[in-house]
This record gives C-alpha cells, sequence and structure tokens, in this order.
C-alpha cells in the first residue's frame, strides 16, 4: 500500500520553485532561497549558503556535474551553480533566453531545458514557451 507520510517541515515556506536530488540530498530552489534536505538524517540544513543576487520567480534546478544548477527566472537568463563540496556558489553559462516554471533534467549526461515561461516587454506579458534547449560542450 502507498501511503504519503509527513517528513520535517521546512524552516520557512518556500514557494515558485523547483527541486533536485544530488548524493542523497533534495536541493529545493525557490523565489524564497535555496534548502537542502538530506534524505540520511531526515533534516534541513539551515546554514546553506545562498546564492548572489535575487532569485527569480519559478527557478528550474538540476543536478548537473556534481553541482546544483539553479538556472533563470522569467527575466533572468543566468545560471548559477552550488558545489556541496567546497560549499560556493559559482557563475554557469547564460541561458539563451530567460526561462521560468520548466522542466530541467539530464539525460545522457546532457542538461535538457524544456518548456516554462518568460517575460516579453514587447508583449508587456508573460510568454509561455514551447521552447527546449540542450546543454552542449563545443
Amino acid at each position: 500500500e502507498e501511503v504519503w507520510r509527513l517528513e520535517t517541515p521546512l524552516s520557512e515556506p518556500t514557494r515558485q520553485g523547483h527541486a533536485c536530488v544530488l548524493d542523497g540530498v533534495i536541493y529545493c530552489t525557490s523565489i524564497d532561497g535555496v534548502f537542502a534536505f538530506d534524505t540520511a538524517n531526515g533534516q534541513w540544513n539551515d546554514d546553506l549558503p545562498q546564492p548572489l543576487g535575487e532569485i527569480g520567480q519559478g527557478p528550474l534546478a538540476a543536478a548537473y556535474r556534481g553541482e546544483v544548477w539553479l538556472m533563470g527566472g522569467p527575466a533572468d537568463k543566468g545560471i548559477r551553480c552550488y558545489n556541496p563540496q567546497t560549499r560556493t556558489w559559482r557563475a554557469g553559462p547564460d541561458l539563451p533566453t530567460a526561462q521560468a516554471w520548466g522542466a530541467a533534467i539530464v539525460m545522457h549526461g546532457q542538461l535538457i531545458i524544456v518548456g516554462g515561461a518568460h517575460e516579453s516587454a514587447m508583449h508587456n506579458a508573460v510568454v509561455y514557451d514551447d521552447r527546449t534547449y540542450v546543454l552542449r560542450n563545443e
């Protein structure tokens, strides 16, 4: 029988997020910050370093090349990469366009982003996308 169980709650509410798993730790990225849940001890890490700058709404997240990649926002092309071993953030390659609320996965060693939305100044609106991007080493 499948039954939901309540785990240890976050230290604060969070919204508009995305999550990924790296080495048994769930990283929850959101407009409210980045949070890490250690599945081995069932606890949230309350002193996780936060990336520089404001995190936009609906950021994407993926575990890629041993790091947590926090990507985009509706008006943000930036990528921030967190290394859990050194507890440091670095800048990654910018996305081709601002992107939020989509899906980010790693398949066959390639980082793939699908769908989502971005802000369009020209249309004064949020535009929903059918875009698919693959990060390639060239």
